[in-house]
């Protein structure tokens, strides 16, 4: 099932209560909220686009072929900047869509996490 975002989309392949496996789209030029989770952790891997993630206090440019952990609790923000960033994910935890707290949001959503 494809959920559209504000900033691109996300697939779904395999959901559990506790594990969901997929693939999510930043568009060129889109960036996700600066949020966390307080009850998930992900893996990404980049299939395709590059771009900067902020985790916690630092930036990394990341692009195809690169992996990132994101702890339970730890600050993120993905950024496209040159391309439309292609990235498989596996999220591990409680998974609940309201498990997002946010701190800035180019899109006006709220702190709600479903929206």
């Amino acid at each position: 099932m494809t959920l559209e975002k504000p900033w691109g989309s996300e697939d779904d392949w395999l959901a559990t209560e506790r594990f969901v496996m997929g693939k999510f789209l930043v568009r060129e030029g889109e960036r996700t909220s600066l949020h966390l989770h307080e009850g998930q952790s992900h893996f990404w891997f980049v299939e395709s686009g590059n771009g900067e993630l902020l985790l916690e206090e630092e930036k990394f440019l990341i692009g195809p072929g690169d992996s990132i952990y994101i702890d339970v609790g730890e600050l993120h923000r993905l950024s496209a900047m040159v391309g439309d960033m292609d990235v498989f994910t596996v999220t591990a935890g409680l998974i609940d869509p309201a498990d997002v707290v946010r701190f800035e949001d180019d899109y006006g959503r709220t702190n709600e996490g479903i929206d």
